[in-house]
């Protein structure tokens, strides 16, 4: 069971005073605040996790690490994301370091300003050049620009599920967060029928392994994997699901070194040779792979990836 609150509420004010502190800069105050709290609730999750944040601001790695193992060992399912930070400091292999939970909670707080905060403050161009590459990719092979069946990954509120709905015939979804799949299944087509055919709160290889053998023309997955380490299952997955010569689209955060790593903003980057060994391994021939900056942060773009894989 994890721990958001002490159960006490002098200790939670405490808590509180020590990350207002944190934020203002001043690491070794929350640290010295943290201390007696912690003695006094050790299963304070929360309050291990925010320690383990002025004991890295501080530049003591391991005392960091020590914290957010504790937070695991506390909370083994990890909602505060530590498996992220001890990645992130290199005490973790990224691959590991997948916390669904901790993204699913993520996801329900943001649900509500989801669509305009993507759209407008960090410029979100995923599903538009996702569109625009499959049908440069179809008009390249000869092929209809349209797709039977349909799996979003990751779908979120639909924003993808727009973009593709016209060249879907069955159009089904799957997120993590339940407040985003009933976002999702708020939204309408022009003739009021439900944007799309079915949804489902799952993970994205649970969800895939749910699915039949070669029942879907598309598997599309855009900015979701910034939020999952080891991408093999999912790959291996969507292939299975995938009719042959059926396509599957996805973005990525980049970097230019080797394999997997979390970021300072907590969000996994995967080279381009460890995408293209991982496709291959799955049996999915990329046809096309593109630099993408899919959206910014604080005023940048992000580097990524743009990824269309052919099922063979």
């Amino acid at each position: 069971m994890h721990f958001a609150s002490s159960g006490d509420p002098v200790l939670d004010r405490r808590y509180l005073l020590a990350r207002a502190e944190l934020d203002a800069g001043d690491a070794l105050a929350a640290a010295e605040i943290l201390d007696p709290v912690l003695a006094e609730a050790y299963h304070f999750t929360a309050a291990w996790h925010l320690y383990g944040l002025a004991q890295e601001a501080l530049g003591h790695r391991e005392d960091a690490a020590t914290a957010w193992r504790q937070c695991l060992d506390l909370d083994p399912n990890d909602h505060f994301g530590a498996r992220l930070d001890l990645a992130r400091i290199g005490a973790l292999p990224a691959e590991q370091a997948t916390s669904e939970n901790f993204s699913g909670a993520l996801f329900d707080d943001y649900a509500e300003r989801f669509d305009s905060h993507l759209t407008q403050a960090l410029h979100y161009t995923a599903p538009a050049i996702l569109k625009d590459a499959l049908k440069r990719c179809c008009d390249n092979a000869g092929r209809a620009f349209r797709f039977g069946t349909v799996y979003d990954l990751g779908c979120g509120t639909g924003l993808v599920g727009e973009a593709l709905r016209a060249q879907s015939g069955f159009l089904a979804g799957c997120d993590l967060s339940p407040r985003m799949i009933a976002r999702a299944q708020a939204k309408k087509q022009a003739d009021g029928a439900p944007l799309y055919d079915k949804l489902a709160v799952a993970g994205l290889t649970a969800f895939l392994a749910s699915r039949p053998d070669q029942s879907a023309e598309l598997v599309t997955a855009a900015d979701v994997f910034i939020y999952l380490g080891e991408l093999a299952p999912c790959f291996a997955q969507s292939a299975r699901v995938l009719a042959p010569n059926g396509l599957f689209a996805f973005t990525a955060q980049s970097h230019e070194g080797a394999g997997v790593i979390v970021g300072q903003d907590r969000r996994f980057a995967h080279a381009e040779s460890w995408l293209r060994q991982r496709l291959e391994e799955a049996g999915l021939l990329p046809i096309s792979v593109e630099p993408a900056s899919i959206r910014q942060d604080r005023g940048a773009p992000v580097p990524g990836l743009l990824v269309v894989a052919e099922k063979r």
